[in-house]
């Protein structure tokens, strides 16, 4: 029986999800240790891949200002600050971002497909809802409010006596 994971992560007839491709508007710094951390699990070296991940992981709970000696307190922190991240992330996080021994090759794979969906989500996505808002706004902005539709309200609304 195949592998499930193998399967899905190997599967050549299909695209790449695009948040496995590390933005340009993710930090320098967790992109690196990103890169580093795929190019050691490329080459089998999981004690590399691992300490490099798990340098992601610290690298984005700095940069998001969360300082803390509790590992799993700060990625709740993280998560709250964040609410439009999947829980189940962070979860992940929490499981396979501890500790010192370096992972088997599967779950560093795991950790960093995950480190990557939860950077794609905090800094690509969250720039662009920050954009299309942004522009929305100014679009308002721009509206003549004198031309547009007035909307009644039941008292507003003329009664049949009148």
């Amino acid at each position: 029986m195949a592998n499930p994971l193998t399967v899905a992560i190997d599967n050549d007839r299909s695209p790449a999800p695009r948040f496995l491709v590390v933005d340009n508007r993710v930090p320098e710094a967790i992109r690196q240790l990103l890169e580093e951390a795929d190019g050691c699990l490329n080459m089998s070296f999981t004690v590399g891949g691992t300490a490099c991940a798990r340098r992601a992981i610290r690298a984005i709970l700095e940069g998001e200002g969360i300082n803390g000696d509790d590992y799993s307190e700060s990625l709740i922190a993280l998560s709250h600050k964040h609410p439009a991240v999947a829980p189940t992330l962070f979860q992940i996080l929490d499981l396979l971002g501890t500790g010192e021994e370096p992972l088997q090759p599967d779950a560093l794979k795991v950790l960093t497909a995950t480190v990557k969906g939860i950077v794609y989500e905090v800094y690509v996505l969250g720039a662009e809802r920050i954009e299309s808002l942004e522009y929305l706004r100014e679009l308002m902005k721009a509206l003549d409010r004198g031309r547009l539709p007035v909307k009644l309200s039941k008292k507003n609304t003329p009664s049949k006596s009148s």
